[in-house]
């Protein structure tokens, strides 16, 4: 429940808000549900040719996508290495990755998980895992590495993804999906087997010396836009820009699959699957 879009039934008098305006932003959990309370900065007013599904799909996944992109230094880099490489590129924040990338000149190299994922994703080249080796093909398309790899795996990726850097490479991770259970269809992370399984992974997760990481020239940065309600400087711009990037036609909404309030279960089972592509919207 972080994304939201919908019409604003009480706005303050200085928030720059009217009754009726449609709106959408990000709430930092707590969207599911029928009214919502938030800060005047984390909703913008949507444009009139979107829907609220479309505009719903949004926030989240290019509030994280800039913050990865800007902690990988992008919009800054000079010299050697054009070459980005994407996890997960087929989904939401990979999605939108791709596009962030390509935006600031980059050339990007996406992994998906499945054939089905190929054409949706929006990378210059893609590759799937499920019929190639990808560390042996995402080091053939990049062979002086990556200047910037992206990835929410955790511990089935990361020590690979931080191998093929190149020289001040850097490593951004924004989540652990391979370490969290897969829905069993029974009891899902209350399985006992799930969770000697994540303590297994959690032992075989990568640490990266600080001494090596000198030697190496290379960055490993993480974050959880889940502490960034008290960002608001940083969240004010992250906000500007989505909207300035929605005007001027430079990004596109990712593939949406909506489900009702009621398929709530089903949306997260869906979204836990690894077998969906884009973004998951729930309507109220």
């Amino acid at each position: 429940g972080f994304d939201l879009a919908g019409e604003v039934e009480l706005a303050g008098a200085d928030s720059g808000f009217a009754v009726g305006d449609r709106v959408f932003g990000c709430s930092f959990f707590g969207a599911y549900a029928s009214r919502v309370v938030v800060p005047s900065w984390q909703v913008m007013k949507i444009p009139e040719e979107m829907t609220f599904e479309s505009a719903a799909a949004l926030p989240t996944v290019v509030l994280t996508a800039l913050h990865a992109v800007n902690l990988a230094g992008v919009p800054e880099l000079i010299g050697r290495g054009r070459d980005a490489l994407v996890h997960s590129a087929a989904g939401g924040v990979g999605d939108m990755l791709c596009q962030l990338l390509q935006l600031y000149g980059l050339r990007v190299v996406g992994v998906v998980g499945s054939q089905k994922k190929v054409r949706s994703c929006k990378a210059d080249v893609v590759i799937d895992k499920s019929s190639e080796d990808w560390v042996k093909a995402a080091a053939r398309h990049a062979p002086d590495g990556y200047r910037a790899v992206f990835d929410a795996n955790g511990v089935a990726t990361l020590k690979a993804s931080y191998n093929l850097l190149s020289r001040n490479g850097r490593l951004v991770v924004y989540g652990f999906h391979s370490n969290l259970p897969k829905c069993d269809g029974g009891l899902g992370a209350l399985s006992p087997r799930n969770w000697i399984r994540m303590a297994i992974d959690l032992a075989r997760t990568p640490h990266f010396d600080p001494m090596f990481l000198t030697l190496d020239s290379k960055a490993v940065l993480g974050f959880n836009l889940s502490f960034f309600a008290d960002e608001i400087e940083t969240g004010e711009k992250y906000l500007k820009q989505l909207q300035s990037w929605i005007e001027g036609g430079k990004i596109s909404v990712p593939p949406i699959r909506t489900f009702q309030f009621s398929e709530l279960r089903e949306a997260h089972n869906a979204l836990t699957s690894g077998q969906s592509v884009g973004k998951m919207v729930v309507t109220i």
